[in-house]
């Protein structure tokens, strides 16, 4: 999708740096092809204060930059232990949850973001993106192939004119998913479910 944008991101300390490619605004549509911007009440999101935000390819969208050894990232795993939930060793702020692997490559980072100029030199570095097998699910009676997990903690993006968390709020871009009841309501705009966050 030529229309997306690469968006730096980082944990508190600066030791983990990446970029995730998105596009605004979101659609709410479970079946479309759209980033997710979402709080779910579940008690790991919680507990970790967890803002999530998914890139539509997560193997095309983003990467990891540093640290140039992806064991220096904590990967915290619970209940099924299928998703690793990653968090920088040095300062403790969790970055991303995962549902797949790690795969080194070496890129040229400013073209992959859509930055370089042209007639630029290239400059190859190594850095980490995420791979994983694909699923398909049933939503609204339809089969959909959704990408395997990846989210993004919205809250390490780095401060932007597209990322002020609170326009996304104002602009009803964040929805808010129910795991805790199994009632029926599973997603809504506007305000959390019972015991989530705004």
């Amino acid at each position: 999708m030529s229309d997306l944008k690469a968006y730096p991101g980082s944990c508190h300390c600066g030791a983990v740096q990446y970029q995730v490619k998105l596009k605004f605004p979101p659609v709410h549509d479970p079946t479309a092809t759209s980033v997710r911007i979402y709080k779910c009440n579940c008690t790991t999101c919680q507990k970790m204060g967890f803002f999530h935000c998914r890139p539509i390819n997560p193997h095309e969208d983003y990467i990891v930059t540093s640290p140039t050894n992806i064991d220096d990232l904590g990967d915290y795993r619970c209940y099924a232990k299928k998703h690793g939930w990653y968090f920088c060793k040095s300062c403790g702020v969790r970055i991303l949850g995962l549902g797949g692997s790690w795969e080194q490559v070496e890129l040229d980072v400013e073209k992959w973001a859509g930055t370089k100029k042209e007639g630029e030199e290239e400059k190859l570095q190594k850095v980490w993106r995420t791979q994983g097998d694909s699923r398909t699910t049933e939503v609204q009676g339809k089969k959909i192939t959704q990408p395997y997990y990846l989210s993004v903690n919205a809250v390490t993006l780095e401060p932007s004119e597209d990322m002020d968390l609170r326009k996304w709020h104002e602009n009803g871009w964040i929805f808010y998913v129910e795991n805790l009841k199994q009632d029926g309501t599973k997603m809504r705009v506007g305000e959390p479910h019972e015991g989530g966050m705004y």
